[in-house]
């Protein structure tokens, strides 16, 4: 990959107890700010790695408004009841720029940043390599997609939640031949406006035809804004997080 160079800043931040750290890309001098949260006990072992892609409105560079989703909390929750040996990594996508971009201004995908933040912080701490996951619901869900197609087996698995793979700028850049390579857990609600069943159905056909290891769940009378707050169920992240890769 492309040499990084990486300006790290730490500080400690009292709310949403977590770690901030600032990243800065030599290439373009990138700065993408992300939230860090570590549950369990890191003396058990190595911890898995949950990386979390906002929503639209949540785009900026404060690093704040990405842990205040409820995606994000939902997820944090989880780990936490659960009590997983696990670090969240919440990135914070620029507001000029797309998870799913299809130009850069740059001359570098932000798919492909955010590959490489996730490659880093994982060389260099304690991360179990066979479970490394992505999570993201809408404007989010339609990274995860992309991140599946650009890199088909990377994750242990990913949950790409409330967004069609075959929408605008994503449609010549999602294959799902490729992105059939991960696991993947498919949420979306059954009213919603934009990827209600009729729309996923034969994008479904094709991940099943193409043997992905596919979890599809429809939320019942969920429009789009109510299924990307009630994405993140028990049973999804059950699914999700019982995955890893040999």
């Amino acid at each position: 990959m492309t040499k990084r160079l990486f300006l790290l800043i730490s500080f400690c931040a009292v709310m949403f107890g977590a770690q901030a750290q600032e990243y800065v890309f030599h290439k373009g001098m990138l700065k993408m700010p992300y939230r860090e949260k570590s549950y369990g006990n890191a003396q058990d072992g190595k911890s898995m790695l949950v990386v979390y892609l906002h929503p639209k409105q949540a785009r900026g560079h404060q690093n704040e408004t990405q842990t205040r989703t409820a995606g994000y909390k939902a997820i944090d929750h989880y780990l936490d009841s659960v009590k997983a040996n696990a670090v969240l990594l919440a990135p914070q996508c620029e507001e000029a720029r797309h998870w799913n971009e299809y130009s850069s201004p740059v001359g570098k995908f932000f798919s492909d940043v955010v590959l490489d933040f996730i490659e880093d912080y994982a060389n260099h701490h304690n991360i179990d390599k066979r479970r490394i996951y992505v999570l993201g619901e809408s404007f989010g869900g339609s990274g995860v997609w992309r991140l599946v197609t650009d890199y088909p087996g990377y994750f242990a698995a990913a949950m790409p939640a409330v967004c069609s793979p075959k929408l605008n700028r994503l449609e010549r850049f999602v294959k799902l031949n490729k992105a059939a390579k991960t696991p993947l857990c498919v949420v979306i609600g059954e009213r919603d406006q934009v990827y209600d069943p009729t729309v996923m159905a034969p994008h479904i056909e094709k991940l099943n035809k193409e043997k992905c290891n596919l979890k599809y769940i429809i939320l019942p009378g969920l429009n789009h804004q109510q299924a990307c707050r009630g994405a993140y169920t028990n049973e999804a992240l059950d699914w999700l997080f019982s995955n890893q890769k040999k």
